[in-house]
């Protein structure tokens, strides 16, 4: 570590005022846990083997980006494990879903100019392009249950932005609800690690409790729940989603949301449905606690990681794909080159 003496001198000096703050925090969160302890929020998970049916899918999706002179080159990918076996989703074999199970894909690039939504503008390129194969699993392949990597909430509320590729997300995304609506698929989402208050927001409105900074859902939760399985009582964010004026008809829904730690050492998962797959919560609860089984401290569905897998690009490819791009645009057009997709400063630094 460079200038070891700087950074030793400085952690004595800050570490009692950290110790200090964090003392204060703690009392301030030993009040809330008295306070919520008793309102029966977290309920055992029953001992049930779920069934794994062979038409349920898990969709990911990754991204990648490198930056040039006047542009971005990005890389966008969307991976749709669709299980092939009834079981746990698991080959016994193997012991693996890959065996089992078959990836219905998509993978795109292109270049995007520089804004200040440019990075923004690429995550939804690849939010629609997750859509888009969730669609396919249905149309093509009659998937019943789609499980989301991501809260379908939070797909819902992400924030406007004043481009194209935020109207074809959300067509895309109210396109994928309707057609599980009209087939009576069942759609849930999923999200690993929620920084998430709703949950939080949710009890100040009911019981009127004020929580400290720091504390969010899943903080919140490993007080109640320690480690256990468990999952929460159902609450409804506050707002809904509505697709007129997006597609030719319109739809209307909120988003039920749980959260459930699958296995004794895992952190939290929040679920979500859209409010008409309510009824059909505690089955999807069962499905996702027995696909989370074998990962133990990670407690998350196998099939959904496995996905997440299959999605990822590296930065070797991106960057073997950037170089590529480069040669062939240089070759045809040198001027191009040189204005646009020349390798920034930085790649040259010595």
């Amino acid at each position: 570590m460079r200038h070891y003496s700087m950074w030793l001198d400085s952690y004595n000096k800050c570490r009692n005022g950290i110790l200090t703050d964090l003392k204060r925090y703690k009392k301030e969160v030993n009040d809330v846990k008295q306070d919520i302890s008793g309102r029966n929020l977290i309920h055992p998970i029953p001992e049930l083997k779920a069934k794994i049916k062979p038409n349920m899918c898990f969709v990911d999706g990754g991204e990648g980006i490198s930056e040039l002179l006047g542009a971005a080159v990005y890389f966008i990918r969307a991976s749709g494990l669709i299980l092939e076996k009834e079981g746990t989703g698991e080959c016994e074999e193997t012991g693996s879903c890959r065996n089992c199970g078959k990836f219905v894909r998509d993978l795109d690039m292109g270049i995007v100019d520089y804004d200040e939504h440019t990075k923004e503008r690429i995550e939804l390129l690849r939010g629609a392009m997750e859509f888009d194969v969730a669609t396919r699993c249905i149309e093509e392949n009659d998937a019943e249950y789609v499980f989301l990597d991501g809260s379908l909430y939070v797909n819902y509320k992400r924030n406007p932005v004043d481009c194209v590729e935020y109207e074809i997300y959300r067509k895309k995304f109210a396109r994928l609800l309707k057609l599980c609506k009209k087939k009576s698929v069942h759609i849930t989402g999923v999200s690993e690690d929620s920084r998430s208050k709703l949950f939080a927001n949710y009890l100040s409105i009911r019981y009127d409790i004020k929580f400290p900074k720091f504390m969010t859902d899943s903080s919140i939760l490993r007080l109640l729940g320690g480690d256990t399985k468990y999952r929460t009582i159902l609450f409804m964010p506050p707002s809904r989603f509505e697709s007129e004026g997006i597609t030719s008809s319109a739809l209307t829904t909120s988003f039920p949301t749980v959260y459930v730690q699958p296995t004794e050492l895992a952190n939290p998962l929040r679920i979500d449905v859209p409010e008409w797959e309510k009824d059909k919560l505690d089955e999807i609860i069962g499905i996702i606690t027995e696909l989370s089984k074998k990962s133990k401290q990670y407690g998350y569905p196998v099939p959904l990681y496995l996905a997440h897998l299959d999605a990822k690009i590296a930065q070797k490819h991106a960057e073997w794909s950037t170089t590529q791009l480069i040669h062939y645009i240089s070759k045809h057009d040198l001027d191009l080159y040189n204005a646009i997709l020349r390798e920034r400063r930085r790649g040259f630094r010595p």
